[in-house]
């Protein structure tokens, strides 16, 4: 199911001392496994579902898989560890899927949505035939306020400002250090504001500083739990 490609071509872009690494027609068979992790995704379970105040299935949706884990994934995880140099804690299936309603609150054309930090490396897939609407790395101008991801998601473009866009593309991996860089999807558009949901499958590690120096944690940094182990849970 989780078959990679043959002879891979892995690109490296050197970012502020980061390595960003971009490889097309990651998967063998990427719509057989669009169709196994995607074939229902308003029968997903919102994200946090149960957080209070949240705004998640009322202006927008953010739908996950219940945490599982799938040993087929041990391969993929050991591939892009051996990239990056960083551990993982589970063979995890992680999802994000998510779409939102025309409400002023979805205000893309001012705001971002919500740029966070993660434990370590993030490896996103995209399973969108879409070129505009991935991933954007950000200089965070003024603090996010500590407030819930779901109740004020979107921060104004006066904030944070954009110093890289991950181009998306079906069947593309981006991989790339979510510790350094406050990052969240890109919403340039109203594509996403309908039926149709933008969905990925993403991988987190965890990097050294994250596990030593800062303890897990970081003003940017959201986390939830997984089965008893510590990964990442925001929008990609």
């Amino acid at each position: 199911m989780f078959e990679l490609n043959n002879n891979l071509e892995i690109k490296e872009e050197l970012f502020q001392g980061t390595i960003i690494y971009t490889i097309d027609n990651f998967y063998r068979d990427p719509q057989q496994l669009e169709n196994y992790l995607f074939r229902d995704i308003p029968g997903l379970p919102l994200h946090k579902g149960n957080a209070n105040p949240s705004y998640n299935g009322t202006y927008f949706e953010d739908r996950r898989h219940l945490p599982r884990q799938n040993f087929e994934l041990e391969k993929v995880y050991d591939f892009l560890s051996d990239l990056c140099g960083q551990d993982y804690e589970s063979l995890d299936v992680v999802t994000n899927c998510a779409r939102f309603k025309k409400h002023e609150f979805n205000d893309y054309k001012n705001c971002h949505w919500w740029p966070h930090i993660d434990a370590g490396y993030n490896g996103i897939v995209y399973f969108n035939d879409d070129n505009k609407n991935g991933t954007n790395f950000y200089n965070e101008i003024i603090p996010l306020p500590d407030v819930n991801e779901h109740y004020a998601p979107w921060r104004s473009k006066d904030e944070f400002e954009v110093i890289k866009h991950l181009e998306p593309k079906y069947n593309r991996l981006v991989f790339f250090d979510g510790w350094k860089f406050p990052h969240g999807m890109n919403i340039s558009n109203d594509r996403y504001f309908g039926k149709e949901y933008r969905k990925n499958q993403v991988f987190f590690f965890e990097c050294e500083q994250f596990l030593e120096e800062e303890g897990g944690w970081h003003p940017l940094f959201l986390c939830y739990t997984i089965f008893v182990g510590r990964n990442m849970g925001v929008t990609e």
